[in-house]
């Protein structure tokens, strides 16, 4: 019997994932049972259920010929909070059983879960581990406000990143860290493509005294894929710090890339390439509440075929706070890749920027707006991969808080793409509704 590409990949990793939730799973109960009886431990149980009725107007995300629908969203969690003089342990499990108002046959069941594990082992060694996994048939996949990825069609992803460090502190702020990194995205969606990304990293951050800085961050990154076009990228990063008060730091950054394919091509899509950037960097803390980053410099890529492309690159952050509210603007562009997405793209130069705030109206009545704007130039040799795209994404709502278990919430998202390739054009809109109790009980 003939096995297709996507039978094979997913044959080929699931041992691999299988052991990867394995160790998940035992370091999760070695964990749990070695400090939960301890008696500073601060111990927090959370179980929660939401309800949102949730009326979206294209729910397949077409250019043309929208379907609408409402879905009915029921999701129960449960959160796990564990704080120590050595341990911090946050577990969050939530299931969404969605039911489709008109096209039952798309009803379906989400998953997500989350751990975050920080353990000092002795007054010099820590270990770090977190890990995210979902599972959810939304073609939109945003975080914090900003849309991350999308797919072609309405139709169940599974998706896992996570990442596992051990630092060794050997002065007041001088620190050595290695650690590895999994991206696993798998999309039953038949014009995306299923890939995984295996990444070693190592850093090393030394101060030669209150002013001077080092960082030096090497890392390694095997990319699989569904089509083939797996490759090998190295790099490495080296900044020098000056600090000239404690709160304030200018820097110089210098990035390099290489990339490499298993079969290179004769095309740019897939010709082995070099990134260079030079950067120069500025981050202060302006008074108790308020906080800017600035980073600007220049890129470079090189195609081992003669092709390059050149550009600005830059990057720029505020947040800031009042007693009633709080604000954050960020701006960034230059060089960036797609992959371990969707549609795996490849090199990008990109525009984007993005803010959010938030207003306490009243001591139990809060609105919250943000909004995201951002502007791609894929560089591939193909029909899909040759493309310029402009993406929107804006969100508002209300929360109101009753006693301290109970919340009610109603918000509306609207999202665009307008695209060079028509048929990745698509206007959404949702509204939402959305009753949530939530109990926590310390023990």
């Amino acid at each position: 019997m003939m096995i297709s590409p996507r039978e094979r990949t997913d044959r080929e990793d699931t041992p691999l994932l299988m052991a990867y939730y394995v160790l998940i799973i035992a370091i999760t109960v070695v964990l749990v049972t070695s400090v939960a009886g301890q008696a500073a431990m601060r111990k927090t149980l959370t179980p929660r259920i939401s309800i949102e009725e949730q009326y979206d107007d294209n729910i397949d995300l077409e250019a043309e010929n929208e379907t609408s629908d409402w879905i009915t969203l029921i999701s129960p969690g449960l959160s796990l909070e564990l704080e120590g003089s050595r341990t911090l342990l946050n577990l969050d499990y939530e299931a969404g059983f969605s039911f489709y108002r008109d096209n039952s046959s798309r009803d379906s069941i989400r998953h997500r879960g989350e751990i975050t594990w920080e353990q000092r082992l002795t007054s010099h060694l820590t270990i770090n581990v977190s890990d995210i996994v979902a599972r959810s048939e939304d073609p939109i996949v945003e975080s914090e406000g900003i849309i991350e990825d999308i797919q072609t069609e309405r139709e169940i992803s599974f998706r896992n990143t996570g990442e596992a460090s051990l630092s060794y502190d050997f002065g007041v702020e001088d620190q050595i860290t290695v650690g590895y990194r999994n991206n696993y995205v798998d999309d039953r969606s038949t014009d995306n493509e299923d890939s995984q990304g295996h990444e070693g990293f190592a850093s090393l951050e030394k101060w030669f005294g209150p002013r001077f800085g080092f960082g030096l961050t090497p890392h390694y990154n095997r990319g699989k894929f569904e089509q083939g076009d797996d490759f090998d990228q190295y790099g490495t990063d080296i900044t020098l710090n000056y600090r000239w008060q404690p709160n304030k730091r200018f820097y110089v950054r210098y990035e390099y890339l290489d990339h490499d394919f298993d079969d290179p091509a004769t095309t740019t899509q897939r010709n082995d390439y070099q990134v260079h950037k030079e950067l120069l960097g500025l981050d202060m803390t302006l008074g108790p509440h308020t906080e800017v980053g600035l980073e600007a410099g220049y890129y470079f890529q090189d195609y081992d075929n003669g092709n390059s492309t050149d550009g600005l690159s830059f990057s720029g952050a505020l947040t800031t706070s009042t007693q009633r509210a709080s604000f954050g603007l960020e701006g960034s562009g230059g060089y960036d890749e797609d992959y371990f997405t969707d549609e795996n793209l490849g090199s990008t130069k990109f525009r984007q920027v993005s803010g959010s705030a938030d207003y306490i109206i009243a001591e139990d009545l809060n609105l919250f707006i943000s909004g995201s704007y951002r502007w791609e130039e894929f560089f591939g040799a193909d029909d899909v991969r040759d493309r310029k795209d402009d993406l929107w994404r804006t969100t508002v709502g209300l929360s109101v808080s009753c006693w301290r278990w109970f919340t009610v919430s109603l918000e509306g998202i609207h999202s665009e793409r307008d695209s060079d390739d028509p048929s990745r054009d698509f206007e959404d809109n949702r509204a939402m509704f959305r009753i949530t109790a939530a109990y926590p009980v310390r023990f």
